[in-house]
Order: C-alpha cells, then structure tokens, then sequence
C-alpha cells in the first residue's frame, strides 16, 4: 500500500525530459531538473512529459528565387530543443506538431534570406563570392526569435543539406563558372606573361654584363698578347736583323698566299727574294 501509496503522490523526472504538473487541466508548475517531485493523486494532478533533447528537422525541398532570379531547389536541417515545456505544451503539443510548424517557418525563412542573395553565394568558383555560412547564420536569426516566443523552442543551428538546381538553370550555371574560370585562366596569364617578361628584362641586363666584362677581358688580354709579340719581335730584330727580316718575309708570304694560288712573281723583290736560291 505505501508503495501505491508514493507513486500516486509522487512522480519523476528524467534527464532530457521536462516535467508538466497540472491540476484540474491548468499549469501547476514545470520542473526541467531531474529528480523525484510531490502532486496530488490523478485525476487531480496530471503530469505530462516533454522531450527537451535535441531533435533534428530535416525540411522539404523547397524551390525559391534568389535575388538575381535564378532558380534553387534547397533543402535545410534545423537543429532544435524545448526550452519551454508549458509554451510548448500549449502552442504545438507534441514533438510531431512542432515539426510541422518549424518547417513552415524555416521555409519563409529560407524563401526570405535567399532572395536577397544571388546564386553566385551558393554556387560559385569564385571562394571570394561564396557566403553559405552568413547566410545560415541569416536564417538562424530569422527563426530564433519567432520559435522561442511562439512554440517554446530553442533553434540552434540552420543548415544546408543538399542543393540542386531545377533542370533550365544548370545550363546557365554552368556557364557563369565557365566563365569564371576563363577570368582566373585570364588573370594567371597575364600574371605569368608580367613575371616572364620581368625575368627575361633581368637576364638580358645580366647577359650584357656578362658579354661587356667579358670583351673587356678579352681586349685587355689581346693588348698584352700584342704587346709581349711587339716586344719579342723587337728583341729578335735587335738579336737578328737578318733573320727576323726572313721569318717576317715568310709571315707575309704565308698571309698572302693559300693553297689554291698561283702566283707569277719576280724574286728578286721582297718578300719574294727570299725564296730566291742564293749561293
């Protein structure tokens, strides 16, 4: 009998689950913590339970206008929890309620928010353009306020799930990317034709730097070379004055005449005399 007893004047609450205490239909109190709470024996006090976990909405597929009137097929994930068991209770009265009544609230909400985008924040090549993430966070703003006042429930998250194109607009969407990659294919080519132009200006500079040194070099060489020749031919005509006439004879005569000349010349004339047999 006690037993009977406490469980007609007592009753629990779990984790996850808020407690509704009425008496005689009205509202007595909510208790959201878990634990073990007093009432009265029913049919004085009823106590309803209400699920206070996260439950995850996945909406409808809605088709909407964007801003630049394009069309979108969308599909969105609510993440949402009660907050407030009695607003709950007397507003939408069961999880499944809720879900019918969120869904048509996200929906405006999403038929809203987007069209006041274009497509090309959704649907881009472009990282610059894209905006998912403020738009979610639109769509969180828009519904949090309408949900907690009017349905007792905490909205936490709005997000995107899948989104498709209707079948006229894919054409046009790819065409806008296809365009957007010629822009960045654009773009890099003139940037690379600027860098190869900037290194081919470089190397040329550095290329007749390279070509003046090394003529410098090479006139200073030949100027020794042409010096050191003028000074041995210089001490071989001091040395010699017959010999170095001869060798230089036999220079000129090497200089003048190649293989396939004929020459007629008399030999008693320099440089030809000395090719003269002299006793």
């Amino acid at each position: 009998m006690g037993a009977i007893g406490l469980s007609a004047t007592t009753y629990t609450v779990r984790e996850g689950t808020a407690g509704l205490h009425t008496r005689f239909g009205r509202a007595v109190a909510v208790h959201d913590d878990a634990g073990l709470y007093l009432r009265m024996p029913w049919p004085i006090d009823q106590v309803i339970r209400v699920d206070t976990r996260s439950q995850i909405l996945e909406s409808r597929a809605t088709e909407l206008l964007t801003r630049d009137k394009k069309n979108l097929v969308l599909v969105t994930a609510t993440r949402w929890r009660v907050s407030d068991a009695l607003v709950f209770h007397r507003a939408l009265g069961s999880i499944e309620g809720a879900e019918r009544k969120l869904d048509g609230l996200v929906t405006n909400a999403v038929i809203g928010v987007l069209g006041r985008h274009p497509l090309s924040a959704l649907v881009s090549t472009d990282p610059s353009t894209l905006a998912a993430e403020a738009i979610e966070a639109e769509l969180l703003e828009a519904v949090s306020a309408p949900a907690a006042e009017g349905y007792g429930v905490t909205v936490e998250d709005v997000s995107f799930v899948r989104l498709s194109l209707p079948e006229n607009n894919v054409g046009h969407v790819f065409d806008q990317m296809r365009a957007e990659r010629q822009q960045f294919a654009a773009r890099y080519r003139a940037e690379g034709e600027r860098e190869a132009a900037r290194i081919r200006s470089e190397t040329d500079v550095e290329a007749a730097k390279i070509r003046a040194s090394a003529a410098e070099e090479a006139a200073r060489v030949r100027g020794e070379a042409e010096a050191e020749a003028a000074r041995i031919y210089a001490e071989a005509h001091s040395a010699e004055p017959d010999l170095y006439r001869f060798l230089r004879s036999l220079e000129s005569i090497e200089q003048m005449v190649g293989d396939d000349t004929t020459l007629i010349l008399r030999t008693d004339a320099a440089p030809f005399d000395v090719l003269e047999e002299r006793p």
